[in-house]
């Protein structure tokens, strides 16, 4: 139920602070003192249109804040998706709008969308304004009003979400038909890249070895030279270095007989001597392995230019033409999968089918039998509003539909997200006339208490908590708005019911009642409301009764009015 609403600098309200109890609670006032301005307000914080021109004059924003305590299970599931703490049931939900276009909105002091706002307030509270019974014109929400009545929502919503299921899978066999001419030219391009690949037989280190090697062969003939020269130098000319460094070393090898502190020298001579000793060794062995093979280093070039041509194409270096190979191999099984994945959609396809063949029969048999205990009940409701000769059918058209593949009493018919074909209320609100559409025939008066009638059997059904009847008792009075307001305290035993009227006889139906009035301060105008006492109940709706004076006549046909 709605606990608490606050209003600050919202049109012509300044600040208002009102709470409300449970049952039937009536608002009246005179007309424009803004009684459809706190249903605005309403409206926003429950995710509606922002509009600036929402703001009080002056001011740069406006916050609008409501209190509910929620028992509902399916809502305080949707809070805790959200992470938003109930804090035992209570919800507060808070919007403020500023002249910047920006809006902040809060549930429990936590940040939300206004999404999240309008998802939270279909599920809180249920507004029926001025001109909301004109929806009843629209066919499309009658399927939903037959399916809240005969408790089938959820066998409804089974359908639809299987219903676009299959809607995803007829698309994806488009996608699949369509794409197969690109899927052959894919395949055909990804084979020859992965054959080019493979046929390179490549390597990690391949690239490193092959460069070194290259090198090798393209100088060869120069490290050939020089290394014969520092051969001849160190090794085989008369008086070369290893010649002279013999002489060095035997020197060297005297001298610590005739002084020991030069035994380190002479064995670092010798040393000396064994290492060019050795380094002669290798450098004849590298001399006798140098090769001359230009047909080699030929191959070589061949083989690196083979490789930079892979890594042009498809990496910037071995490792990743090797990864990209992986990828386009995993690529070509996904499409080579083509007739699988044909076939599967296939066998989902049929079986959608079966499933929603089945649930669609049984829906529409189920929606044909509760279609008369509707009928009689909403006729019933009818003639207590004063509507005797009433006649009220549940029309269904089934479409035919050769394609189709539901049958339906030996006939392919059309399906759609709800069900089978279309549903209509057809309409005679007088004897001897012909049953018509709503729109060809019904008044807005006689739309009001249909929606009244309406609403008074979904009452059970219907799981919104609050419900705000903005002057749907428009076009009625005398006995008829007796009989209104008794419908409106029915359906206020099952939830809280807020009713805006400027008929009596509903007022006095209330178990609480506000005025709403206009005052002028400082050439300033303010909307406010207040909880009127049990007197000043009396006097308003004696008011309401024989307008602006106020007899003892009037007083005590309002005291009658006032129902406990």
């Amino acid at each position: 139920m709605l606990k608490e609403l606050r209003i600050n600098n919202f049109a012509i309200i300044d600040n208002l602070n009102v709470a409300f109890t449970s049952g039937l609670t009536a608002l009246t006032g005179e007309t424009g003192a803004g009684k459809s301005i706190i249903i605005d307000a309403l409206n926003l914080i429950l995710g509606g249109r922002a509009d600036s021109n929402f703001i009080r004059t002056g001011e740069s924003s406006a916050t609008v804040e409501s209190v509910f305590e929620i028992t509902n299970l399916q809502t305080l599931d949707i809070l805790s998706e959200l992470g938003i703490n109930a804090n035992n049931g209570e919800v507060v939900l808070r919007r403020t709008i500023s002249n910047t276009g920006k809006n902040r909105c809060m549930v429990n002091d936590c940040a939300v969308t206004v999404g999240v706002l309008a998802k939270l307030g279909d599920r809180l509270v249920d507004i029926h304004g001025q001109h909301d019974h004109q929806a009843l014109l629209n066919p499309e929400i009658h399927v939903d009003l037959l399916d809240l009545y005969g408790k089938t929502m959820g066998e409804r919503n089974k359908l639809s979400k299987k219903y676009f299921e299959y809607l995803e899978d007829l698309k994806k066999v488009e996608d699949l038909r369509s794409k197969e001419s690109d899927r052959m030219q894919r395949e055909d391009l990804l084979r020859f890249q992965i054959n080019e690949i493979d046929k390179a037989s490549l390597s990690l280190n391949e690239e490193d070895l092959l460069k070194s090697e290259k090198n090798k062969l393209q100088y060869a003939e120069k490290i050939h030279e020089s290394v014969k020269l520092v051969l001849n130098l160190i090794a085989e000319k008369e008086g070369a270095v290893l010649e002279e460094l013999g002489v060095v070393k035997r020197e060297l090898e005297s001298l610590p007989s005739l002084d020991p502190e030069l035994g380190k020298q002479a064995q670092r001579g010798q040393s000396a001597f064994c290492e060019i000793e050795e380094l002669i060794e290798e450098l004849r062995d590298y001399a006798h392995k140098i090769e001359f093979n230009p047909s080699r280093l030929e191959e070589i070039e061949d083989r690196l230019s083979e490789i930079n041509g892979l890594k042009r194409k498809y990496g910037g270096d071995i490792n990743l033409v090797l990864d990209y190979r992986e990828k386009i191999s995993t690529e070509l099984d996904t499409l080579s999968c083509f007739h699988e994945n044909m076939e599967k959609v296939q066998k989902d396809i049929k079986l959608h089918q079966t499933i929603l063949s089945e649930l669609s029969v049984v829906l529409a048999e189920k929606r044909e039998k509760t279609a008369g205990v509707f009928k009689k009940d909403v006729e019933k409701e009818l003639c207590d509003l004063g509507m005797k000769d009433v006649r009220l059918k549940v029309q269904f058209n089934y479409e035919g539909d050769d394609t189709n593949f539901v049958k339906f009493r030996n006939q392919k018919v059309k399906l759609n997200s709800t069900g089978l074909g279309t549903i209509e209320f057809l309409f005679s609100p007088n004897l001897g006339e012909d049953l018509k559409p709503l729109a060809k025939i019904a008044s807005g008066g006689e739309l009001s208490r249909l929606m009244l009638a309406l609403k008074s059997n979904l009452n059970k059904q219907d799981t919104i908590p609050v419900m705000v009847f903005d002057e749907v008792d428009t076009g009625i009075g005398g006995k008829i708005a007796e009989v209104v307001g008794s419908k409106l305290k029915k359906i206020a035993a099952e939830k809280q019911v807020f009713c805006i009227t400027h008929l009596p006889q509903i007022a006095g139906k209330a178990i609480s009642h506000f005025v709403v009035f206009k005052t002028v301060k400082e050439k300033r105008t303010y909307s406010s409301i207040r909880e009127l006492s049990e007197q000043e109940r009396v006097e308003e709706i004696a008011r309401m009764s024989g307008g602006k004076k106020i007899t003892k006549v009037t007083l005590s046909h309002a005291k009658e009015m006032i129902q406990p």
